[in-house]
């Protein structure tokens, strides 16, 4: 509760306003169901694509939401970057879900 509080004051501190953050198109899921992490994969389907998750203070950006994107079979010709980091879930998200967009369009799919 306290943490959603924050992301808004936040969020409205950096002039961003909620209704105007990206929406993601494919869906995400707790990559650790249960577990209570930050820490989210994205599907086209049954098929994983990427990943996002927050940096904890042992991590050398912390508080940041670190992206990536996982490894696909299909794909012969990889685009960089690959990975990164971002300040909300959202935009890593957006990040993620870019890179895969292009990916598919590089590969004919």
């Amino acid at each position: 509760m306290l943490k959603a509080i924050y992301r808004r004051w936040r969020a409205k501190r950096m002039g961003h306003d909620m209704k105007d953050q990206y929406q993601p198109i494919y869906t995400w899921r707790e990559t650790w169901p249960g577990e209570g992490h930050q820490d989210f994969s994205g599907f086209d389907g049954d098929q994983s694509f990427g990943r996002v998750e927050l940096e904890n203070a042992a991590d050398l950006k912390p508080g940041l939401w670190k992206w990536n994107a996982t490894h696909l079979p299909w794909v012969r010709k990889e685009i960089m970057p690959r990975s990164g980091s971002e300040e909300t879930s959202r935009e890593a998200c957006r990040r993620v879900e870019e890179h895969y967009e292009k990916l598919k369009a590089v590969h004919g799919r």
